[in-house]
């Protein structure tokens, strides 16, 4: 197994790049493993003991190494043959001996978290000394390590401090898990880890630590279907189905996101899932994975981040296919024409259609306007699509003209009109003598010749007209039209 150190982007603590094996806590954003294979000293400013390369550091001295023989010291230290992680290859460790004094070992910035979220600060630690009698060493006395495990803001401000209790000496190398929480206040995102000995060194205090780990320790958030206590359900696609917080309800007065996949690995925000219910509309056909993250409102910007989230278990959502479809747009019925609806190409096979008039093929022909409606049935689930038939001139520019007319003042048939079922956006209307004088001449539709010429009735006769005009076609688009014809005056 190789080791590795996993670090969100933002910030960095002694990471490796290799594939990570390492026994960090679960969920650890941070995992320093110390690397595996030949490792020189550690970064500048990590320590301040002294580096040396050789098996047997002395007191305020460290080292990295993969193994430790069991002969340093007089014998006095463990063979300790692997690190933290059983089966490593070649898997580092970080060796220390003690100063005489109390001290600060090591110290590490990390930036960029979430403020008020609460994080776990852990690693491992082995006593290197054997167990033994006591001698005229320090006045007979075998100290062991104690170490306090300090957060403190990068100007100094203390944020919490854990010591350890002492790690006790064993037969045999025995490592030993230390761990402490703390939240950032929310006035910061940086902070300062530090590992200090307060133990005295000389006759023992000797230790080796592995696998140090950073992690968010959220509060537990759970979502479920409403009444139900199932982690799956299969509903027929197309239709709605809600999803909400359950018993757990991660952080308080929170911002929210749903998230959905396909795979169970790859997530994508859920469409408006802002809310803590979250109503599917519509389900799909096939397999789909959802779940919920809240977090802080002072970390809404993050609440996608596993760093700055609660995120909640998983419901899966199975939608049964159905028979979707669609009747299209509301459509314009020609008078006179008839249209079919629904569609001629294969449907899914078992797929069953019941029409607004209750017929049941696949197509229906219309003739009439008015509303209609399409029910597919299969495999259990119902699907509906309406659609609005309206009645349409399709002839816009037609124009009725009679060929005669009597202005004899019986309230029929006294004005020669141009009649058109729609409105024009241009019109111009003239009448002729039989030698081309123009003798009648309008622009309104609705205003038409009463068989007169400067006030005087003309006789009965055949006279010429034209009109000149413009209409909206079904597009919206004006197109422009000249006709022609005689017109006969009867007295």
């Amino acid at each position: 197994m190789n080791k590795c150190a996993v670090a969100l982007s933002l910030f960095l603590l002694l990471a490796t790049a290799s594939v990570c094996q390492a026994q960090c806590s679960e969920g650890a954003i941070i995992c320093e493993t110390f690397g595996s294979g030949p490792k020189g000293p550690l970064p500048q400013g990590v320590t301040n003991f002294r580096y040396v390369s050789k098996a047997c550091p002395d007191d305020g001295e460290y080292t990295v190494l993969d193994t430790v023989a069991g002969s340093c010291h007089g014998e006095a230290w463990h063979a300790v043959r692997e690190d933290h992680t059983p089966n490593d290859v070649r898997g580092n460790m970080f060796v220390v001996n003690a100063s005489y004094q109390p001290s600060e070992f090591y110290s590490q910035k990390v930036a960029g978290l979430c403020p008020g979220v609460v994080y776990e600060f852990s690693l491992w630690a082995l006593n290197l000394n054997r167990i033994l009698q006591a001698g005229a060493c320090d006045d007979y006395s075998l100290r062991n390590p104690i170490i306090a495990m300090r957060i403190e803001l990068p100007d100094g401000t203390l944020i919490n401090e854990v010591v350890q209790p002492a790690i006790a000496r064993s037969a045999t190398p025995t490592w030993t898990p230390l761990s402490m929480q703390f939240s950032i206040p929310t006035s910061g995102n940086d902070i300062v880890v530090k590992l200090i000995n307060k133990g005295l060194g000389g006759c023992g205090n000797d230790l080796v630590i592995d696998d140090i780990s950073f992690r968010p320790i959220h509060p537990v958030l759970n979502i479920q279907f409403p009444g139900s206590s199932a982690a799956e359900m299969t509903v027929c696609a197309d239709t709605q189905l809600k999803l909400t917080v359950g018993a757990a309800p991660g952080y308080v007065n929170p911002v929210y996101l749903w998230q959905q996949s396909q795979d169970n690995i790859n997530w994508t925000p859920a469409p408006n899932g802002n809310q803590a219910t979250y109503v599917i509309n519509p389900v799909r056909a096939g397999r789909t994975y959802y779940r919920l993250r809240n977090t802080q409102a002072i970390n809404a910007a993050a609440v996608g981040s596993a760093q700055c989230s609660s995120v909640s278990n998983v419901l899966v959502v199975n939608g049964r296919p159905d028979s979707p479809f669609s009747l299209g747009d509301d459509l314009a019925l020609c008078q006179g024409l008839a249209k079919v609806l629904g569609k001629t190409d294969a449907w899914p096979a078992g797929t069953t259609f019941l029409w607004s008039d209750q017929s049941t093929n696949a197509t229906l022909k219309v003739t009439t306007p008015g509303t209609y409606w399409l029910e597919t049935s299969l495999n259990g689930c119902t699907y509906r699509d309406t659609v609005e038939v309206n009645h349409q001139n399709c002839r816009l520019s037609d124009i009725y003209v009679p060929d005669a007319f009597s202005p004899n003042g019986d309230a029929y048939n006294d004005q020669f009109l141009v009649l058109h079922e729609g409105l024009f956006t241009t019109f111009a209307f003239r009448v002729y003598d039989r030698w081309g004088s123009v003798i009648f001449f309008s622009q309104q539709a609705d205003i038409g010749w009463d068989g007169t010429y400067r006030n005087r009735p003309c006789s009965a006769d055949v006279y010429a007209w034209t009109v000149d005009y413009s209409v909206m076609d079904q597009t919206n688009k004006e197109e422009h039209f000249v006709r022609s014809g005689r017109v006969l005056l009867v007295r």
